[in-house]
């Protein structure tokens, strides 16, 4: 008797157990890895229809680094793009400063930038802006190092077309060898390359393309001469290839973002990661930026995220000195004399303002140095500017007995090298002391 009823308890709690799991089976969903127990009638969320599917992805777009590179920038913001993990990374031409036939300069401006996008964790793909490529040196050093100078790969049914702008003449890489003008174009060979690669994936879901200048913005110009540019430049043939499909086309070059759209499609031109800019703000395009960009089955949904809003989880005092150091770059010094490069003389006045933007006082210094042929009066500025402020300072600038042996135009090419190494010292109640540094050009 008292096994029985042993056994009828087993019996009672087995039976409990089952009914529990099944009923428990029956109202938890388990589906792609993904476990949530809904009741019946109302529940805590708004729906259950998951943004992750298999086909949808995410990519970052970076631009412009040179063409009056602010050092720094384009450092953090691929740091900036490791928080952000997208599958991979597009670029848009100029990387490095180039203009320049020296291999042993080209390669350590090479060196330096690899070393730079090495330190992502997913995949960046290289595209040519006139920096890169200026010439048939230059040209011969990317084949060298990179490769292709266009190319194209499917990414999730997706088409990207990574193109090459700069074979505007013979010898910097253009196969036709017969285009002398103009800043911008794209060879016969290159236009069948695209036109070809196009066929062959005709029924893909969407088309990304990137190269460097923004050509159809030459199309709105009022000089006649530029049109008469993008008419020859191959442009408009490849654009007729793509008018018939969902497509997206990116450039920088301009340092200045500006969305047009064409043929029902997205044409943007992004503003800079690093490159020359008045910083002006988005009013006016000009900031530091990348574009997050995620796939969908809609098409393409974009995100502009500024580089001095991306932080980590540890938000502290070099944050702050990274922030200032983006935002401040083009605020700080301003060239009141500019020289005129014309009419040399021995001696010429130079005046700088600093300024102060922020409710705190600010200690500054202005480095000037020397050269072969120019000296200054004075090599260290230094003044304090209270909040809000600015301040004038002067020195003069005198051209050295050697100058008289070179050619005027050498002597021109130094001034244009002429920078001014400016240093700022906040006093932050919070941080302490924050020191920030950068350099403007004194005759750009």
């Amino acid at each position: 008797m008292k096994n029985t009823r042993y056994y009828r308890k087993f019996l009672l709690i087995t039976l409990s157990t089952v009914i529990s799991l099944f009923y428990w089976s029956c109202t938890r969903k388990v589906e792609n890895n993904i476990e949530i127990d809904p009741a019946e009638g109302p529940n805590p969320w708004t729906n259950l229809n998951w943004n992750n599917k298999s086909e949808n992805f995410q990519f970052v777009v970076v631009t412009d680094r040179t063409g009056g590179n602010r050092p720094g920038v384009f450092e953090q913001g691929m740091e900036k793009v490791n928080l952000l993990q997208p599958e991979f990374v597009m670029s848009v031409g100029d990387l490095i400063q180039g203009y320049t036939e020296d291999l042993t300069q080209l390669n350590q401006e090479w060196d330096e930038f690899d070393s730079f996008v090495n330190g992502l964790t997913m995949p960046f793909f290289y595209v040519a802006g006139n920096h890169d490529i200026t010439n048939k040196v230059m040209e011969d050093l990317w084949k060298q190092r990179y490769g292709r100078t266009y190319y194209h790969f499917v990414y999730q049914d997706v088409l990207f077309l990574c193109l090459n702008s700069e074979e505007a003449v013979p010898e910097a890489g253009n196969p036709d060898g017969k285009y002398h003008t103009g800043d911008f174009y794209l060879s016969g060979q290159q236009r069948s390359y695209i036109e070809e690669t196009l066929k062959q994936h005709a029924g893909v879901r969407w088309t990304f393309v990137f190269w460097h200048k923004p050509v159809w913005l030459y199309e709105e110009a009022d000089d006649p001469s530029r049109r008469e540019e993008v008419s020859q430049s191959g442009w408009p043939e490849v654009e007729s290839l793509l008018k018939d499909r969902k497509h997206t086309v990116f450039a920088g070059h301009i340092h200045r973002y500006v969305h047009r759209k064409r043929n029902n499609s997205d044409y943007i031109t992004l503003a800079t990661t690093g490159g020359g800019s008045a910083l002006a703000g988005p009013i006016f395009g000009q900031f530091d930026h990348v574009l997050w960009v995620t796939m969908t089955d809609a098409g393409p949904v974009m995100a502009n995220l500024m580089l001095d809003g991306i932080f980590d989880e540890n938000f502290d005092k070099q944050d702050i000195e990274k922030h200032l150091a983006l935002t401040m770059q083009n605020n700080v010094l301003r060239i009141d004399s500019k020289l005129n490069k014309a009419q040399l003389t021995d001696h010429h006045q130079v005046k700088l303002t600093l300024f102060n933007d922020l409710d705190n006082p600010v200690e500054g210094v202005v480095q000037l140095t020397n050269s072969d042929f120019i000296t200054y009066s004075n090599n260290t500025l230094s003044t304090s500017i209270p909040p809000n402020s600015a301040v004038s300072l002067e020195v003069e600038l005198s051209i050295k007995p050697s100058a008289d042996s070179v050619a005027n135009e050498q002597l021109k090419q130094e001034i244009n090298r002429q920078y001014a190494r400016w240093e700022l010292t906040y006093a932050f109640e919070q941080y302490g002391k924050i020191e920030v540094t950068g350099n403007t050009r004194l005759y750009p």
